[in-house]
């Protein structure tokens, strides 16, 4: 049987390896390591990619299409095309009869504004006289605005005429003499179209000329027409 103080001194010897294995266990370690160095290529640096620049183009306008209206073409007017005839006449039966005829050829300048020459010729009868009066004249006309279905009318004219003067000689016989007299007229008038181009003129005139020859009172009245040489 083993004595205590020879167990002792075993156990003793076991505790102190132990205690010295742990205090060298928490000692660092200070043994210089020489660092190792790369063998290999250098790892390549990835380098960032460019990103692509965003170039903002201006957007376009959008692009009206306009209708295409095919024009008609003018029609081309010939001189015949702006040609006109017509004319007014007055009858007047009585003490005194009184026959008018007043044809004209007037032209359209533009499509409202005419001017014409005419022919004149006057028939009067009484207090035993017989007298024929003619001559020609010129005429302008503008129509000014519309009224209604027709157009009120400008008119002025001048008349230049052989007028048959009535005398008796001195054997108490009667005769006529003839002289030239220029009259103007002026005034207003209603245009009524009544077929195509044509139309009824109704005029109100002013007498310019107070001669007692003058075969004309105030106001003249007449009335007359216009129709084109063609349908165009």
């Amino acid at each position: 049987m083993l004595k205590p103080s020879r167990l002792c001194t075993p156990l003793l010897l076991l505790f102190g390896l132990l205690l010295g294995t742990e205090a060298l266990a928490q000692v660092p370690d200070t043994t210089y390591r020489k660092p190792e160095l790369p063998t290999g290529p250098p790892a390549p640096v990835e380098q960032p990619r460019p990103q692509p620049r965003v170039v903002e183009r201006p957007q376009p306008e959008p692009t009206v299409v306009k209708e295409q209206v095919a024009e008609e073409p003018e029609e081309q007017l010939r001189f015949i095309d702006k040609l006109y005839f017509g004319g007014s006449f007055g009858l007047q039966f009585g003490t005194y009869t009184n026959i008018s005829l007043l044809p004209t050829i007037s032209y359209a300048i533009t499509p409202r504004f005419f001017a014409g020459v005419g022919g004149v010729y006057h028939y009067q009868s009484g207090g035993g006289f017989n007298m024929h009066h003619y001559g020609g004249r010129g005429i302008l006309q503008l129509e000014m605005f519309d009224v209604g279905s027709g157009t009120v009318l400008a008119h002025g004219e001048v008349e230049t005429l052989s007028i048959a003067v009535p005398f008796y000689d001195v054997y108490g016989r009667r005769r006529t003499d003839r002289s030239a007299l220029s009259i103007p007229l002026v005034g207003l008038g209603y245009r009524q179209r009544i077929s195509g181009k044509g139309s009824f003129d109704l005029l109100v005139l002013y007498n310019g000329n107070g001669d007692p020859i003058n075969p004309y009172n105030n106001p003249v009245i007449r009335a007359g027409f216009n129709f084109p040489f063609t349908s165009r």
